[in-house]
Order: structure tokens, then sequence, then C-alpha cells
């Protein structure tokens, strides 16, 4: 089965909505946040994807946050609506969460165009979030997908 026919089956149009495989940037690797499953224990890997090098979901999207795993595959860690802010302008949980403040540095030092987003949860994959795990097809390098891309396979 694909994301698309599972997402079609709960009422949603898949390619409205976007994939996206977070993985931690080597760059952003340190202490307490050495990978993407490390900040998930606590939720920050969320976090993490709203801080991006550009508006690479546009001013606004319905995206499909999945948590990279091992062997190409990805879990779903939530569904949100992404909308931008202006360019440089940080969230106040973002800032203030001195839990990831390592991170917020790291990133800021090395992004060209530092852009945030807000987010804002979607209903309807609650009961799926942290079980449904697709393989993400290759190069697992290109992070966003548009969600019925048929090599979005559901595992």
């Amino acid at each position: 089965m694909t994301l698309a026919n599972l997402l079609s089956a709960r009422g949603f149009a898949p390619a409205a909505l976007i994939a996206h495989r977070n993985s931690l940037d080597p760059r952003d690797a340190g202490e307490g946040a050495r990978s993407i499953a490390e900040l998930s224990v606590t939720g920050h890997d969320l976090i993490y994807e709203r801080m991006q090098n550009g508006r690479v979901f546009g001013a606004e999207a319905q995206v499909l946050s999945f948590r990279a795993e091992a062997d190409g595959r990805a879990r779903l860690a939530g569904f949100r609506r992404l909308v931008a802010r202006r360019p440089g302008v940080a969230p106040g949980d973002i800032v203030y969460d001195y839990d990831v403040a390592h991170l917020l540095h790291d990133f800021i030092a090395r992004a060209k165009r530092p852009t945030f987003y807000d987010a804002f949860d979607i209903a309807g994959l609650e009961d799926l979030t942290g079980k449904l795990v697709v393989q993400w097809p290759r190069p697992l390098m290109r992070a966003r997908r548009r969600a019925d891309d048929a090599g979005l396979i559901v595992v």
C-alpha cells in the first residue's frame, strides 16, 4: 500500500500534502543531540523541523512529519500546518527552549537564509503518529516529497 492510498482512505487529498523526512544535519549534531532519534525523546525533532534554510515548505503547507530511521525508513511524528515567519524571525518557543539552544545557534550559524515556521496540528492521523512507518524512496537526501509520491510505501 502506498502512503497516498492510506491518506485517500482517510479522506485526505495526498497531492495537496507534503511528506517530510526529518533527519539531523551532521553540522548540528552535538552533545545531547547526536541523532534525530535523540531529539525525538523530548519532542524536539518537531521543533528542529521548523528551522529551515529558506522557505522549503513555501509560505504555508500541510506537512506529514516523518522521523528518519535506519535503512531508509521513516516514522510519522506529526501532521501539521506549517506557516513561514519573516526571514530571521524565530518563534519564542524555540528561542527560549534551552534544551535546543545549541541546535538553534548551530543552525543560524550555517544557514544562508534562516527561516522558521509556526506549527499547528491537523486532526485525523493521531492514531498513526509514532506507528505509521514508510519506506522512503532514494535518494534519501530528497527530504520533501508530495504525499502522493508512488515511492512512499507503507511498511
